[in-house]
């Protein structure tokens, strides 16, 4: 009878056992998709500034080359 709950008691641990690895698996998924997705957002986050970075490099190139040939031209 006492070997026969001792088993019983490993048996129901080893049940449990299982059901904490699967909710863990289940919660390695979650966070895997979470930090995809992080990642993702945050890609796009940086290539929209980029982006934005970019044509202000161009704009003030431009007025800074325009400003040159201004002063270049008025010093002729």
């Amino acid at each position: 009878e006492t070997l026969q709950r001792i088993v019983s008691t490993l048996a129901n641990k080893n049940d449990e056992i299982h059901n904490f690895i699967d909710m863990l698996n289940h919660t390695i998924k979650n966070v895997q998709v979470n930090s995809s997705n992080a990642i993702s957002e945050l890609d796009e986050e940086f290539d929209g500034l980029y982006s934005i970075l970019d044509e202000m490099k161009g704009s003030m190139a431009n007025t800074i080359q325009q400003e040159e040939a201004r002063k270049i031209q008025a010093l002729q």
